[in-house]
């Protein structure tokens, strides 16, 4: 049935008892139209995520999310943000790599729902300080909860650094430290980004939701590199995993160290399966003994058109809060499956990162 506006006015009129006919329109007649109820995508909701910006925000406002958000859970991920927010390197920039776009990157935060984020990659700059500081904003503007970053303070600003974004709404970070022993050409807490690389992240969690989880957290971005030596560093600064945190034992065993850990072996696909069955075993010995979560899909970034698994999430393997032994991969990773991708690189490669999100959950209970 057709209804005319003049028609909708009168009826307004008379339902509030008015004595004149006047236009009223419906938006100030009527309270907004209820907003979409917040639910779990669908994948093909999740592919739109990462298709461009635009679609992004229609899912995100049609209530679509990676998780519906819940009290007795905690979500915790990784991502490399390729050299925030350049896109590529300041003074060797890629034209065919856009800068990083904040507002398509705030709609996936928005949809991930991601309590505590590890961010690999981000710059120091003032430049990346400005834009932090737009992301925070709209984060605030768009959940209603308070948003906060931090990142390391030794190196360059012009250099890669390790940062966590985290939504203090949820949870308190504390003890923030760099732990120089995960950069394997550091010697002391004096040098801890020596060579050019970059220490351990640390904190301290503790859930705003009482009795909720608490335990550490370590960010890592290990030495990147095809090359024997490359490989080498990295084994050194995985080997002193439990000289990093055994003064944090006695106060908690719960432990997640997650980031970029650059296994791509040596330059060909046997020293990358090498390198991968070297860390599981090794992080298996490190106290208080770590598993490496399978990620599912498997693959984390994308060089050359073939999808690697670079980006890993290792958990104390006593942690009950623990709700899987596994982790989940989104991103165009995930949308493309893994399979090797031809011609020209989705729109989130170009507009984001290479590398894709990596996310778990744990239960926000304290089960030590």
């Amino acid at each position: 049935m057709r209804t005319d506006s003049w028609v909708l006015s009168l009826i307004v009129v008379a339902t509030f008892g008015g004595t004149d006919v006047v236009p009223v329109s419906l938006a100030d007649a009527f309270e907004t139209a209820p907003q979409p109820a917040v639910h779990q995508s669908s994948s093909r909701e999740e592919a739109l995520v990462w298709k461009s910006s635009t679609h992004c925000e229609r899912v995100v406002k049609d209530g679509g999310r990676m998780a519906v958000p819940a009290s007795d859970t905690l979500r915790i991920g990784t991502w490399n943000i390729r050299w925030f927010p350049h896109g590529s390197p300041p003074d060797r920039p890629d034209h065919s790599i856009a800068p990083t776009d904040l507002g398509w990157l705030t709609c996936t935060l928005v949809w991930m729902q991601t309590d505590i984020l590890v961010v690999q990659e981000s710059l120091a700059t003032t430049k990346a300080r400005a834009s932090w500081d737009r992301v925070l904003t709209a984060l605030e503007h768009r959940t209603g909860d308070s948003w906060q970053w931090a990142v390391q303070q030794c190196g360059t600003p012009e250099g890669h650094h390790v940062g966590v974004l985290w939504n203090a709404s949820r949870v308190t970070l504390s003890a923030m430290q760099s732990l120089w022993h995960l950069n394997s050409k550091a010697t002391s807490a004096q040098n801890p980004c020596e060579g050019g690389l970059r220490p351990g992240h640390y904190a301290r969690i503790r859930s705003k939701h009482q009795p909720g989880a608490d335990f550490h957290v370590i960010g890592l971005h290990l030495k990147s590199g095809p090359t024997v030596s490359a490989v080498e560093q990295r084994h050194a600064a995985l080997n002193r995993i439990d000289t990093a945190v055994a003064r944090f034992l006695e106060e908690d065993r719960d432990v997640i160290i997650l980031g970029d850990l650059n296994t791509m072996g040596a330059g060909d696909r046997h020293s990358q399966r090498s390198e991968l069955k070297y860390l599981r075993r090794m992080v298996a010995k490190e106290a208080p003994g770590f598993d490496d979560l399978s990620p599912e899909p498997r693959c984390s970034q994308y060089f050359r058109g073939r999808g690697d698994w670079l980006d890993h999430v290792l958990v104390a393997k006593d942690m009950a809060e623990m709700r899987t032994r596994s982790a989940r991969v989104t991103g165009y990773c995930a949308m493309a499956g893994c399979r090797r991708i031809k011609g020209e690189y989705p729109l989130a490669y170009r507009r984001l990162s290479d590398h894709c999100p990596v996310i778990i959950a744990i239960d926000n209970r304290d089960l030590d």
